[in-house]
């Protein structure tokens, strides 16, 4: 299971390479940015601009706002990815069980003796493993998606924010 999810973690952390960039950095002041040129598009002067006091809260709201929808996407990349190796398992599994079947009809090569056909072979067996494996995954990956609603939620005043988008 800690390979699948190994493998999971390290499939969303390559995806993002294909998409836009985004970059995280820290100004002086030791405050968050996220944007989408290193050093930022926001960089040192939205840190530096107005009284400290007014401005951190926006700043917060929006490294909040920012760190909670790359988390989501991530969520969002890492469940894509996982239901798309699913369903190439099942197409497999489906390949493997009709020529189980046919199979067990036996064959002119096998002198009509046919295989039993409630044998899985250790592919199968292989198969069936780690798409369990992998809807267990893609359920604790709706589960922290919805973890990741509910605080973005509380944040947001008991209402979810109006950019949010739940995890399809």
């Amino acid at each position: 299971m800690r390979t699948v999810r190994s493998m999971a973690v390290l499939i969303a952390l390559v995806s993002p390479a294909a998409a836009n960039d985004i970059y995280k950095w820290t100004d002086p002041s030791g405050t968050v940015h996220y944007g989408s040129m290193p050093g930022g598009d926001a960089g040192p002067a939205k840190a530096d601009s107005g009284d400290a006091g007014t401005a951190a809260p926006a700043e917060d709201a929006d490294t909040f706002s920012a760190d909670i929808s790359l988390k989501r996407n991530a969520l969002e990349r890492d469940l894509r990815t996982t239901e798309k190796r699913m369903r190439e398992i099942d197409s497999k599994l489906a390949t493997l069980a009709r020529a189980r079947g046919e199979r067990a009809q036996g064959s002119a090569a096998t002198g009509g003796v046919g295989a039993n056909p409630a044998l899985r072979s250790e592919e199968e067996k292989a198969l069936a493993e780690e798409r369990e494996q992998l809807a267990q995954h893609a359920a604790e990956v709706r589960n922290d998606a919805v973890r990741l609603r509910d605080e973005a939620t509380a944040r947001a005043g008991g209402t979810p924010p109006p950019w949010w988008v739940d995890v399809r």
